[in-house]
């Protein structure tokens, strides 16, 4: 019986992983002497492919890196973003004035005394009668200015003509608390010093 290259096809996968007999090896090493053809099947067969190694940690922290770059650029634009919305608040509030009055209220009064007579003098606030918190932003807090000449006494009034505050003196360049005030209600100051210009700041 001729031996053809198809016997030697089936006997080569034993003949490579070394569990065929004896006889099927002869028998293969003779074939392969003459046949070119199996003599290559067999070397392709017994050489192990050469694939590279895959990473599996490249492979699974690949998309992890492009998600958290992704997430890096959306936290600097919001960040940025931000940035650009407090800083033109801010700027909104310090030199807008509408607004800044809204967030920074303040009521102004400036009492002249030319005569020098001291007696108490009710006082005018920002042109109006009554000192009125009516901005939950007001700090309830007034301050004898700087510039002023003199020390002054005050006494605040509710409407009814009720003492709310007695008789407190306040240096030039001292803040007194006003707490006791409500908001939005009106109330009435009044105030005595001496000969000179007193400038008074509600905040």
């Amino acid at each position: 019986m001729k031996i053809t290259c198809d016997i030697i096809s089936d006997l080569i996968p034993s003949y490579i992983d070394d569990i065929c007999t004896a006889d099927s090896r002869r028998l293969i090493e003779e074939h392969i002497r003459t046949c070119e053809k199996c003599r290559q099947k067999i070397g392709y067969m017994a050489d192990p492919i050469n694939c590279p190694e895959i990473s599996e940690d490249a492979e699974v922290k690949e998309p992890f890196l492009k998600i958290k770059k992704r997430n890096r650029i959306h936290v600097i634009a919001a960040v940025a973003i931000t940035i650009c919305i407090l800083g033109s608040a801010m700027f909104a509030v310090q030199e807008v004035g509408v607004i800044h009055n809204y967030f920074y209220p303040r009521s102004e009064a400036t009492i002249i005394n030319e005569t020098g007579r001291s007696e108490w003098l009710t006082v005018n606030i920002s042109g109006k009668k009554y000192l009125n918190f009516s901005s939950v932003f007001y700090n309830k807090e007034l301050i004898n200015d700087a510039n002023s000449s003199e020390k002054v006494a005050i006494m605040i009034y509710d409407e009814e003509g009720r003492v709310v505050m007695d008789s407190i003196t306040i240096e030039p360049g001292e803040t007194i608390n006003l707490d006791m005030l409500k908001n939005d209600q009106n109330y009435i100051v009044k105030a005595k010093c001496g000969k000179g210009t007193v400038f008074l700041n509600f905040f």
